[in-house]
């Protein structure tokens, strides 16, 4: 069964939740593909009244309501803004957090990991789990020792994966990331420890942070709301845990349950764009590109949005590219030449081919599918643009 919450697609009629399977249909099929994320609640919402609320205590809300749902609480956690802050807000107010799983890869990129506080290229994000990770998990055991927490390395899954299948049917269980951190990050399953947790008969809630809200100044004079299935698709728990119908995947901000919270902070941006207006040019639509959200925007809404956050603490720069992610440079660059590299690229290749309408082409370059994304208009802004006034 499909959990509608997390995103899904319509094509001819026929519901998917894997974007993989839906371009691929809709390309042999020529057919026309519906994203829909959570419609219906995010279309009537009045996104221009802001919450009379503070961002934190919604958060705590958001932390109790998922509490009193479920019975065994999993946070997926790496020690960024977003999950950080979940962990924070169920910390401050006393509730018990049952288990913090960590997923890293660490074996595979430990050789090319430069453990350097100076260092924050996305190339070295395996840096975060030395840096940030790892001291923020000391720290959060100390001041509540009855947390769980739990690190799984899934290198040598990774590569056993790509052997076990022997060509390009890995991608048919995939959601969209086909990278190589996307393909094995939320497989839990895999370890039977996590497993006997699922076969307990609890209900279980796999809380995740997803992202944060992604806005922008339109050319009509209004700021939006942007959700993306891309971000959405990022999370592949639901991929590992469909034999489990006791467990279910929250996202903690990206719900038609965290609406609240997705405005609030939506006006807190614009209220922050409208008060210094010389950033207001890094928000206008038209200059928006992947690498100013992730390189720019990413960077300034962490303190901004985050009581929680430090900005002295490490992270890396996120990465700006699809199934070639600079995440990934280790095993697209260091493992050439191996059988799992062949297998990944011919999964690369079966796509390309199958859903050849909905590729995304990167200078030249085929790299992931074609994005959809569904706006909301938080309300007019005031502009005071230094750069363009054709804007206006």
């Amino acid at each position: 069964m499909i959990n509608k919450k997390l995103g899904y697609y319509i094509v001819d009629n026929l519901e998917f939740d894997s974007k993989i399977k839906a371009c691929i249909y809709a390309t042999q099929n020529k057919k026309q593909i519906e994203w829909h994320f959570n419609d219906q609640v995010f279309s009537n919402f009045n996104w221009s009244n802001e919450p009379l609320e503070t961002l934190d205590e919604l958060y705590d809300l958001r932390a109790r309501d998922l509490r009193e749902k479920y019975d065994y609480i999993i946070i997926s956690y790496s020690g960024g803004a977003d999950s950080h802050n979940i962990v924070e807000s169920f910390l401050r107010q006393g509730l018990h957090i049952d288990e913090i799983i960590v997923n890293t890869m660490d074996e595979a990129n430990q050789k090319f990991t430069i453990i350097d506080p100076n260092i924050k290229n996305p190339e070295n994000a395996g840096a975060e789990h030395y840096l940030q990770t790892i001291p923020r998990l000391e720290e959060i055991s100390k001041r509540n020792n009855k947390i769980k927490i739990t690190v799984l390395d899934l290198s040598k899954y990774l590569f056993e994966s790509w052997l076990d299948a022997g060509d390009a049917s890995w991608i048919m269980d995939k959601r969209e990331g086909l990278n190589p951190l996307n393909v094995t990050r939320f497989n839990y399953l895999h370890f039977n420890e996590i497993r006997k947790n699922f076969d307990k008969g609890k209900s279980i809630g796999l809380i995740l942070g997803v992202e944060k809200p992604r806005t922008f100044i339109h050319s009509n004079g209004k700021f939006y709301i942007r959700f993306t299935d891309r971000a959405t698709n990022i999370i592949t728990i639901e991929n590992h845990i469909k034999e489990y119908s006791n467990s279910v995947v929250e996202y903690f901000y990206w719900s038609p349950d965290s609406v609240q919270i997705l405005c609030k902070q939506s006006h807190l941006i614009k209220r922050w764009l409208e008060a210094f207006p010389q950033y207001q040019n890094l928000w206008f639509h038209k200059n928006m590109t992947a690498e100013t959200f992730r390189l720019t925007h990413e960077r300034m809404l962490r303190p901004m949005i985050y009581s929680t956050w430090n900005n002295d603490w490490y992270q890396a720069d996120k990465a700006t590219k699809d199934w070639y992610s600079e995440f990934d440079s280790w095993f697209i660059h260091g493992a050439k030449g191996t059988a799992q590299h062949a297998i990944w690229m011919e999964g690369l290749n079966y796509v390309t081919e199958h859903a050849r309408d909905f590729i995304n082409i990167d200078n030249g370059v085929a790299d992931g599918l074609k994005i959809f994304a569904h706006n909301y208009s938080i309300g007019e802004m005031k502009i005071k643009n230094y750069q363009d006034n054709s804007l206006l």
